[in-house]
């Protein structure tokens, strides 16, 4: 037909006049087919059917549903457009979705074969035809683009959600392993008390005996002549202070040289003998075998005084342990006024004593008033920064305690000489799961320095961190009344 339109010429009109203009053509093609009216829910094509014929629909809407996993999910009803059927029956393939009248339809039937003699005995019908399809597969098309960008929308906030939730199941992880700890730090400081209670008499009983010893030793030497030596040596390793090293080998040589044995030299110096004259006035005038005699005779005495010294020295330490263990483990389920900061600092320095050998300790404690905290939960503090400040320096270093009074109350410096923390990791070593040793970043239980903070904050207190090479600091202010309703955690 020379007459007619551009293939396209409906792009320039609205999508419901070249509908209109589409079912004008296709009657005046077709003779006016007959008007079929499809009742609302009723199934034009069920997936997987075949097809043979299409839908043209003049009123009423449809809607294009897939069962996925058991539930029906539409993914056109909108969009569906006018023509039903067409791609499917175009390239012969069976129904890709199930389609449902969503309300009274009416509509025009064709076959291929219709569709095909129309189409070719009407090229305005074809324009008009392509225009209708085209704009139908451009709604479904636009309709794919958004459900595929909603789809990215809701992956997105499926993963932060995700990640929410995985949060949020670590941080109640690790609070579950908070109270994990504190309950087994409760739990063994009632054993700690128990047990320092339970040391205490045994230790004085030890250290009454030794202090009876000394005193019946000592009369017994005296009973045996006021001028005998052995009494001289029983004090003198009762109270002689240690002898360094290079002392001692400047005494060995000395006195080899007066003697003219090393051997007898190192029995002299190891009784404290040290010099010629006191030779001399103890040993003079002595053979070899009266020599013999009385320096087996004045090592059995100092040895007696040397075992009393140490008895009377580890009841001591014992002692002053389990002071320390009584006092750091006292109970913490009241706030205690009046505690010293320096105190609790020196009870921990003391228990970690093992883990500071080779570290030197400075302690640089100015005055400071008493505050009022949970002393147990504060100790804890004390305990995990200089356990954390122990451990980074390997054996070797220097560990720096400072405290001094500050108008928010009190500030307490940990400082070491360990590797530095890396600038960018300052703001999360705080953070559960994160943890540092040897200036490396690890990802573990991570609840010491959290811990810490969680108590210096319950308190009202704050704790900050600084560190470069050499110099690591951590800092505790805590004021001297804690904030009103503090209970304990």
């Amino acid at each position: 037909m020379d007459g007619a339109p551009p293939l396209f010429f409906g792009a320039q009109m609205s999508g419901a006049e070249a509908e209109r203009r589409m079912i004008v053509e296709v009657d005046r093609t077709l003779s006016s087919p007959a008007r079929t009216i499809v009742p609302a829910g009723t199934r034009l094509l069920s997936l997987g059917d075949p097809v043979d014929r299409i839908w043209i629909v003049l009123d009423g809407q449809v809607q294009l549903t897939r069962t996925v996993d058991g539930r029906e999910v539409v993914f056109h009803e909108r969009t569906a457009g006018r023509l039903v059927g067409l791609l499917a029956m175009a390239r012969g393939e069976p129904a890709y979705f199930d389609t449902t009248a969503v309300t009274d339809l009416t509509t025009i039937t064709l076959t291929l074969e219709d569709l095909d003699r129309a189409l070719r005995g009407n090229p305005v019908l074809e324009s008009y035809f392509i225009t209708v399809l085209l704009r139908s597969l451009a709604r479904r098309h636009l309709r794919a683009v958004e459900l595929r960008v909603e789809v990215d929308r809701l992956n997105r906030d499926l993963a932060a959600d995700r990640d929410r939730l995985e949060r949020a199941l670590a941080d109640l992880e690790a609070a579950q392993a908070q109270m994990v700890e504190q309950a087994s730090m409760a739990t063994l400081g009632r054993l700690a008390a128990g047990i320092g209670h339970e040391l205490n008499n045994p230790i004085a009983a030890i250290q009454r005996a030794a202090d009876f010893l000394t005193e019946d030793l000592a009369a017994l030497v005296e009973s045996a002549g006021a001028d005998a030596p052995a009494g001289r040596f029983l004090q003198r390793a009762l109270t002689r202070p240690p002898v360094s090293t290079r002392d001692e080998r400047e005494q060995r040589r000395v006195m080899a040289e007066h003697v003219g044995d090393d051997d007898l030299a190192r029995r002299l110096v190891a009784v404290g003998v040290g010099d010629s004259s006191e030779f001399e006035a103890v040993f003079g005038g002595l053979d070899a075998a009266h020599l013999e005699e009385a320096l087996a005779t004045v090592e059995r005495y100092h040895g007696l005084g040397t075992s009393l010294r140490n008895i009377r020295s580890a009841a001591a330490r014992i002692g002053g342990l389990t002071g320390s263990l009584r006092s750091y483990a006292r109970p913490g389920r009241e706030l205690t006024p009046g505690i010293d900061v320096r105190e609790g600092i020196e009870e921990t320095l003391l228990l970690l004593g093992h883990e500071l050998r080779g570290i030197e300790v400075i302690r640089e404690y100015d005055d400071v008033p008493g505050i009022t905290v949970f002393a147990g939960q504060v100790n804890q503090v004390w305990t995990n920064l200089i356990h954390n400040a122990a451990r980074e320096m390997g054996g070797a270093g220097t560990l720096t305690v400072r405290t001094a009074a500050v108008p928010e109350g009190v500030r307490v410096e940990v400082a070491d000489t360990g590797p530095a923390i890396a600038p960018e990791h300052l703001e999360e070593v705080f953070d559960m799961h994160f943890t540092t040793h040897g200036g490396r970043v690890d990802f573990g239980l991570g609840l010491g320095l959290r811990l810490c903070k969680d108590i210096v904050a319950r308190h009202g207190g704050s704790i900050e961190v600084e560190s470069e090479p050499g110099d690591t600091r951590f800092i505790v202010t805590l004021p001297v009344e804690p904030p009103e309703g503090l209970e304990v955690s």
